[in-house]
């Protein structure tokens, strides 16, 4: 195979794994993406940020400083969320704070409200390419992309049939007598043909 052809289809099957990683690790571990979309926890997180959470295990209002995803409210139909850190955890729950607020959060929130922790975080040009790639208009046009590159042909070039080898350059004529030349005159005697 071609060095271009294994390059395109490799560019291809990289397409298809971006587009397929992240549901596949979704559907495996019970992770979810989540964007941030405020200030509240600057330095730490900036706005465009995308966070990998896992699942709460139910211990993570019991640690001070740890990071944590919760509910927005208590409406199951609303799916709003933010990111704080625990700063003081009580008998039924903690109380939180973003790390670039001056205050706690007005009350604490319940371990039912924890909807997991940051596993990992993507920031700048990667999590700008991960959005992309995950919301409807980039599926398509990463699906797109990897069907041309996977069913276009790469293009052969016209003079080699596949699985030949290419030409090479012609070899040069035999030398054969010259029957002008005059060897009294220091002409040679043998010439090449051409």
């Amino acid at each position: 195979m071609q060095p271009l052809r294994i390059t395109v289809r490799s560019l291809a099957v990289v397409l298809l794994v971006v587009m397929g990683l992240p549901l596949g690790w979704t559907v495996v571990t019970g992770d979810f993406f989540m964007t941030v979309t405020g200030r509240s926890m600057s330095p730490t997180y900036e706005i465009g940020d995308v966070l990998l959470v896992r699942q709460p295990v139910g211990d993570e209002l019991d640690q001070v400083g740890a990071i944590v995803v919760v509910k927005f409210n208590d409406d199951p139909d609303d799916a709003a969320q933010y990111v704080h850190r625990v700063v003081e955890p009580t008998a039924d729950g903690a109380w939180l704070q973003g790390d670039n607020n001056e205050t706690r959060d007005p009350r604490p929130v319940r371990p039912e409200a924890v909807l997991g922790t940051p596993r990992l975080a993507m920031t700048g040009p990667v999590a700008t390419a991960f959005d992309l790639s995950q919301n409807p208009v980039g599926r398509v046009v990463l699906a797109a992309a990897a069907l041309t590159l996977l069913l276009v042909p790469v293009r052969r070039s016209a003079a080699t049939p596949p699985g030949a080898t290419p030409p090479t350059a012609p070899a040069p004529a035999p030398a054969t007598e010259d029957p002008t030349a005059d060897a009294s005159r220091g002409e040679p005697a043998l010439t090449t043909g051409r």
